[in-house]
């Protein structure tokens, strides 16, 4: 009976520690992922989805000015006689507003789309796979501008926006996730 006086302690202290290392350890473990989640979208998503941004709004805005430019010129066109002889002259204006679209995409959203390849190989461990797996399909991408390719072989080439859409639905998907999870949202 003397020795269970002497083990009894011995055991609820032993337990004791060990449960208080235990949740310790998995406390540790947990605030170690959570920075590095917050990382994660500090340095990596959260600098990637404003830059996407940047280029999808510019992209959008483009698009709308090229559409409406279009049904304005079809619409002049329309109201002048046939043929149409001198039409150089008055598409100038026209071709001036395309000018400015083409110098905006080769002075602003060129040098965005370099800063996310630069984020990509300076922050890419970071990424999630996922995201990673579209680094090689983004480079080719981004590549394209850089390259003084006559228009006949772009036509060719056809390219698409494809992978920066791909890379921007991956990034969003993960700015939302991360977000969750850095917020206690247990839907993550």
């Amino acid at each position: 009976m003397q020795y269970v006086n002497i083990v009894i302690p011995i055991i609820a202290v032993s337990l004791s520690a060990w449960l208080t290392y235990y949740l310790t350890a998995r406390h540790f473990r947990k605030q170690k992922w959570f920075e590095f989640d917050q990382r994660r979208l500090d340095e990596f998503y959260g600098p990637m989805f404003n830059l996407i941004k940047q280029v999808r709004a510019n992209t959008e805005t483009s698009a709308k000015i090229s559409e409406v430019s279009d049904q304005a010129w079809q619409e002049f066109c329309g109201r002048q006689p046939h043929p149409f002889e001198d039409h150089y002259k008055y598409f100038e204006p026209f071709n001036k507003a395309l000018d400015y679209e083409d110098e905006r995409f080769h002075r602003e959203d060129i040098p965005t789309l370099d800063k996310m390849l630069g984020i990509f190989k300076s922050k890419g461990h970071l990424a999630y796979p996922s995201t990673e797996n579209l680094f090689p399909s983004f480079l080719q991408y981004v590549d394209q501008f850089h390259r003084p390719l006559p228009y006949e072989v772009w036509k060719k080439l056809n390219l698409t926006a494809e992978p920066l859409a791909n890379l921007s639905a991956d990034i969003e998907a993960h700015v939302d996730n991360l977000r969750r999870k850095l917020s206690g949202d247990k839907r993550s």
